[in-house]
């Protein structure tokens, strides 16, 4: 089961997106295993992203595992080498093709937002509306990656058809 907890807020009052966004991502990079664990796990979060501030400040997952966050500048070609995860904000899908092209074959969890098609290379695309945050799964991209997912967070991610 996923559990996102708020601290410090009622359920009247939305936390400040970056802090939602934070416990969403942490909680999904608790959900993931890598092929080879490390003690501490390395989180990219590209410059461009709205809703990063929170996340480039790093924290512990809920398991006890310490997050080690850094800033990148994928727009200056920085390489996304030595990140278990990346954090992205939007982009084309140029920038995005060329992303997913270098990270093939590499464990590397890549989380997006504003990425509503949740295509081309991402694992989760968060979808922030008023504080509340959801998340679409590409699962050929999950498979792709060698990272195994909780079965019950894909769910959670799955895309649903059209309503009747």
């Amino acid at each position: 089961m996923l559990c996102v907890q708020s601290q410090g807020t009622t359920a009247d009052t939305p936390p400040p997106r970056s802090e939602a966004v934070a416990r969403v991502v942490f909680s999904l990079l608790g959900y993931a295993r890598w092929p080879t664990e490390r003690e501490v796990l390395r989180l990219c979060v590209d410059g461009s992203a709205r809703y990063g501030a929170k996340l480039a400040e790093g924290g512990v997952l809920a398991t006890g595992r310490s997050v080690q966050s850094r800033r990148i500048d994928l727009q200056d070609g920085v390489s996304t080498a030595g990140c278990d995860s990346v954090y992205l904000g939007p982009m084309t899908d140029a920038r995005r093709k060329k992303l997913s092209t270098e990270l093939i074959g590499r464990p590397v969890l890549v989380i997006t937002e504003e990425d509503y098609e949740c295509e081309i290379g991402s694992m989760f695309c968060l979808n922030v509306v008023d504080g509340h945050v959801s998340f679409r799964v590409n699962l050929d991209s999950v498979a792709r990656s060698g990272i195994h997912i909780h079965p019950a967070v894909l769910q959670l991610g799955r895309r649903r058809g059209p309503s009747p």
